[in-house]
């Protein structure tokens, strides 16, 4: 595609400096800066936006290399071949990769929650439809006017295929499209089949499949947000990048949910990770956590961490201090407070006039036999 302007501050992709990359340098301090700020409790959420407007800034204008959520796959295959032959550029393809699955193996997918530009735009996407919602929803319910309107966009998104292809023949590099269509398809299945959108999350572990088989075939298939961040002038990523971030108008960071690979591998971290998310036995299943999961990983206060972001929303609602972030190597159960001292100790102050708060405050007033406030 000709006629746009390249919006990166550094032309080339690998910017030599003393012996080391600019670009690793700054994947080190955005990691650094997210370490630090999870583990404040005071605001947390306002410094986790912080760092995805920074990062975000950072992938637009700074990093051009193949970062993406294949890329960072096909990475490692490529910096893996390259060990003997050139060190220098192995040691760039395997440590952004490697960087990133340490940090996961203590912290968890702080990178998905934090840092991944992708599922920054799809949060933003989402939280400007909900400004037009009395009720806000994650998933848009199934009915005439949600439906009507993912067959309309379903319909230009077919148009545009044909438009771009039908004066060229497709290249590998195009399958993007297909990730889109298969978005779609699986969009459609959890507006209308709400209660099993959980199964539809097993398509991560598929779509990491697929991406290495087409590795071991030597076949290279772009990222559907490769237009957006490395700059490359193609049909198939503008489309594919329209179709992920407008997939949040219905559902929630959906490619996030049901077809990122490299988001599978980091959450899977949750499970082994030295830093956990932890749920107290005195958790009164009020909701309110569930209420601010932006990729459906909690229902009825149980937490699904192969689904969670490690955006730590969730720890910094709970009105009752149930919810936890902690070492899970020296974790023991006695390190939560009973209600009615979380109450009391808590930094959060949550709002009197609400109705949930009510609740909550009379059920741990009755827990701890004491007065609360």
């Amino acid at each position: 595609m000709t006629g746009f302007v390249n919006w990166k501050l550094i032309p080339r992709t690998l910017i030599p400096f003393q012996e080391s990359y600019v670009e690793l340098a700054a994947f080190l301090a955005i990691f650094l800066l997210t370490l630090l700020c999870s583990a404040i409790r005071r605001h947390r959420q306002f410094w986790r936006h912080v760092i995805q407007g920074v990062s975000l800034l950072l992938f637009f204008f700074v990093i051009s290399s193949c970062v993406g959520v294949f890329g960072l796959i096909r990475n490692v295959f490529d910096g893996a071949s390259l060990i003997g032959k050139d060190d220098l550029n192995a040691f760039y393809l395997l440590g952004v990769s490697v960087l990133i699955l340490s940090v996961g193996f203590h912290s968890g997918a702080v990178f998905c929650g934090w840092i991944c530009p992708t599922g920054t735009l799809q949060e933003l996407v989402s939280k400007v439809r909900r400004l037009f919602q009395t009720k806000k929803r994650y998933i848009l319910p199934a009915g005439s006017a949600p439906l009507a309107a993912l067959a309309a966009a379903t319909l230009l998104f077919l148009w545009a295929i044909y438009d771009g292809f039908s004066s060229r023949r497709p290249f590998p590099e195009d399958s993007a499209v297909l990730w889109a269509v298969s978005l779609i398809v699986i969009l459609s299945f959890a507006i209308l089949f709400p209660r099993r959108e959980g199964a539809l999350k097993t398509f991560r572990a598929i779509s990491l499949g697929l991406i290495v088989f087409s590795i071991l075939l030597g076949i290279s298939v772009y990222s559907p947000v490769h237009f957006v961040f490395c700059n490359v002038h193609d049909r198939a990523s503008l489309l594919s990048t329209l179709v992920v971030m407008l997939s949040s108008i219905w559902v929630a960071r959906a490619w996030c949910r049901y077809l990122c690979p490299f988001g599978y591998v980091c959450s899977q971290l949750n499970r082994v990770a030295l830093r956990r998310i932890i749920v107290s036995e005195e958790c009164t299943r009020c909701g309110r956590c569930g209420e601010v999961c932006e990729v459906g990983a909690i229902e009825k206060g149980k937490i699904d961490q192969a689904a969670c972001s490690m955006c730590l929303a969730c720890v910094d609602a709970c009105p009752l201090d149930c919810i936890r972030y902690v070492n899970f190597g020296s974790f023991s159960k006695r390190a939560f407070r009973p209600a009615a001292d979380a109450y009391r100790s808590s930094p959060r102050r949550p709002d009197s006039r609400d109705p949930t708060f009510l609740l909550l405050k009379k059920e741990a007033k009755g827990m701890s036999g004491e007065k609360v406030f």
